[in-house]
């Protein structure tokens, strides 16, 4: 008599425990993020261009709209800047240094990189300019959209003082609108 309480006991732990795997698995996929570069649309020129989107469990949030060609090159495509782009995002988010952007220079080149503080020497390149990119226009835009306060994205990508905002990334994620399709 006493077997019946104890396999009651066995399938009531063991069902708790499929939930509780079940529910973390699920709170771990809504928190997943990743950045992807993928076709947006453009309502202004009614087009479709490579985009860097944030892609969460509720959708995709665009960045970056990639409309215009690298130093005119034919080997580095709007397309491919997007993937570039797209995947230094996510290790950036991975290694968590999307705590700051920043404006600098690398080899020359003014560049947005991130950085896990104030002062801090990039950890992350996101973006290398065109040298007709004004580097604090691109890094306020940047920020904007980061913040959550853009309602469209970036339109493409001197040796200035380096520049520090502040990205609340999670915030970003929550409030940005999804792009429908």
């Amino acid at each position: 008599m006493q077997l019946k309480p104890n396999v009651h006991l066995l399938i009531s732990c063991v069902l708790t425990a499929v939930c509780i795997t079940s529910i973390n698995n699920q709170a771990k996929a809504d928190d997943e993020v990743r950045f992807i570069c993928a076709p947006g649309y453009d309502q202004a020129t009614n087009l479709r261009f490579p985009t860097t989107y944030a892609w969460t469990s509720e959708g995709k949030r665009p960045i970056i709209r990639w409309k215009y060609a690298w130093f005119n090159s034919q080997t580095i495509t709007p397309e491919k800047r997007c993937e570039q782009v797209s995947s230094r995002f996510q290790t950036a988010y991975n290694n968590q240094s999307l705590a700051y952007i920043a404006n600098s220079t690398v080899n020359n080149q003014p560049v947005i990189c991130t950085a896990k503080e104030v002062d801090a020497p990039c950890e992350t390149i996101l973006l290398t300019l065109r040298p007709q990119d004004d580097p604090l226009e691109i890094l306020y835009e940047l920020k904007e959209i980061l913040r959550g306060r853009a309602t469209k994205p970036i339109e493409h990508s001197s040796k200035q003082q380096p520049v520090y905002y502040k990205i609340d990334i999670k915030k970003f994620l929550k409030t940005v609108p999804v792009e429908k399709e």
